[in-house]
């Protein structure tokens, strides 16, 4: 295991919004990706703007595999709920993540993954910031639109809370090389027609405050406890 935690995400607000809760943040192209490095306290920290979907976020995160030296891998940004009843602004920390396209594969000759658990460790230190909320992630592709038609799941999920792309891609990689890896997503809307204006203003401080989850959740993965040192401002990344 490395020494960096890398964290991916899909669009350029999720990673400025990541990579804002560094200290000494330098943006450069990556090859076909942009990338943030910096420190998180004394930890070298790498964010990925992967682009969408899974095979963007996989290609990301095996990168980071082979050339950031990762201690940790995080999935991060913003995601639809399939509960209505949960507020746009929720942080959600992922217990499990199923991927629904790989749910139908289970009748072939060689046991394909369709569901991973992430660092125990690193959802307990997410879970230990007030207000966070802890649920399944489906990885899904099609749209989002609560009450969302959950498929069934074999044995069943508890709390399926929202949908994203690349959750269950990056869990798959850093799974197969053995590197330690949690998700967290932000609630945006519920798949509704406006769904592009409510993004905006979780953007704001809501995905602000989700980085910062994170970066408490990866001091004490690191450290081994939940203290929060350094709390200054972060400055702000473009």
């Amino acid at each position: 295991m490395g020494d960096t935690v890398v964290i991916i995400a899909a669009h350029a607000f999720e990673a400025r919004a990541a990579a804002g809760v560094g200290r000494h943040v330098q943006k450069e192209r990556w090859g076909p990706w942009m990338l943030y490095r910096g420190e998180m306290w004394d930890i070298p920290m790498a964010v990925i703007r992967s682009g969408p979907g899974k095979i963007a976020a996989a290609a990301a995160a095996q990168a980071a595999v082979q050339y950031l030296e990762p201690m940790l891998i995080a999935s991060f940004g913003a995601a639809s709920s399939v509960d209505p009843r949960v507020e746009p602004g929720t942080v959600v920390v992922a217990r499990e993540v199923v991927d629904v396209g790989l749910l139908g594969l289970h009748d072939l000759p060689v046991h394909v993954p369709s569901r991973f658990a992430p660092n125990p460790l690193m959802e307990t230190h997410l879970l230990q910031v007030p207000g966070v909320r802890s649920g399944t992630i489906l990885s899904w592709e099609g749209k989002t639109l609560a009450p969302f038609p959950v498929p069934p799941l074999d044995p069943p999920a508890e709390g399926i809370l929202v949908t994203d792309w690349e959750s269950s891609a990056i869990a798959l990689v850093a799974g197969m090389w053995e590197v330690p890896w949690g998700a967290l997503r932000v609630v945006a809307d519920h798949g509704e027609p406006d769904r592009l204006r409510r993004l905006a203003a979780v953007a704001r401080r809501p995905l602000q405050w989700g980085a910062e989850v994170l970066r408490r959740g990866c001091h004490g993965f690191a450290f081994g406890d939940a203290t929060t040192q350094d709390l200054d401002a972060p400055g702000e990344v473009r």
